[in-house]
């Protein structure tokens, strides 16, 4: 044997494949959990489905939601506690995955920075919301102001709802990934916009076409596109 040269591999060594979704302990745990989750969530979001709902046929449903405190606190902790199962489905068909966490390789990480990307969307908008809002104030009912602030909560439970639906169809058909994604991306893509139109009609009817135009670009376009660039330039 020779000692005094240096033998390197004539192959380099196979790299391990990709691990699947599926086989991080982490992810089985939180889809358990989820379910839970939706399943005491149930008797609640039966009880507020004919509310919510109604806010995607007119804007007045906005109004009446905050017209009851009790049924708006409780929308809003409804809509919350559905951020878990929204997170899952991102981070499981990497519905944000920009080239700045290319490296992340450990899961809770990517569940981390999705939770702080939505979070500081809605830090984001709510600023903007309390800054933009408060130069009209006097312009605006109290519980009109608050359907502007809040309407987003109730379009939100029912993409979630509609989301989860959907993933059951695909699931039966054996869709491929990209297929789940642009379905999620297209009824994301759907709600929002219902949401923005259901405010700019509560905007217009306090104020002129070109102000409403203007006070959705500060609500709701600068937060969105924010994300937006944040998944695509960076």
């Amino acid at each position: 044997m020779d000692f005094g040269t240096l033998h390197l591999p004539s192959e380099a060594p196979a790299v391990d494949p990709l691990i699947d979704w599926w086989d991080v302990p982490l992810h089985a745990w939180l889809v358990v959990i989820c379910a839970i989750l939706l399943l005491l969530l149930i008797p609640g979001i039966y009880r507020l489905l004919p509310a919510v709902s109604g806010c995607l046929i007119r804007s007045r449903g906005n109004i009446e939601i905050e017209h009851s405190v009790s049924r708006a606190r409780t929308r809003s902790l409804y809509s919350r506690a559905m951020v878990i199962p929204f997170i899952i489905v991102a981070d499981r068909f990497k519905l944000y995955d920009p080239d700045f966490i290319a490296g992340w390789d450990q899961p809770w990480l990517l569940l981390l920075e999705l939770y702080a990307v939505l979070f500081a969307y809605l830090v984001l908008r709510i600023i903007l919301h309390a800054v933009v809002l408060s130069i009209g104030r006097k312009h605006f009912h109290t519980e009109k102001r608050l359907a502007i602030r809040r309407g987003q909560h109730n379009y939100f439970i029912c993409f979630v709802l509609v989301m989860m639906f959907s993933l059951c169809i695909l699931r039966v058909f054996g869709a491929a990934d990209d297929v789940y994604r642009n379905v999620i991306y297209a009824e994301l893509a759907l709600f929002w916009l219902i949401s923005i139109v259901r405010e700019g009609q509560i905007l217009r009817s306090e104020c002129g076409g070109l102000i409403t135009f203007l006070y959705l670009c500060a609500l709701e376009f600068l937060p969105a596109g924010a994300v937006v660039a944040s998944a695509t330039v960076f």
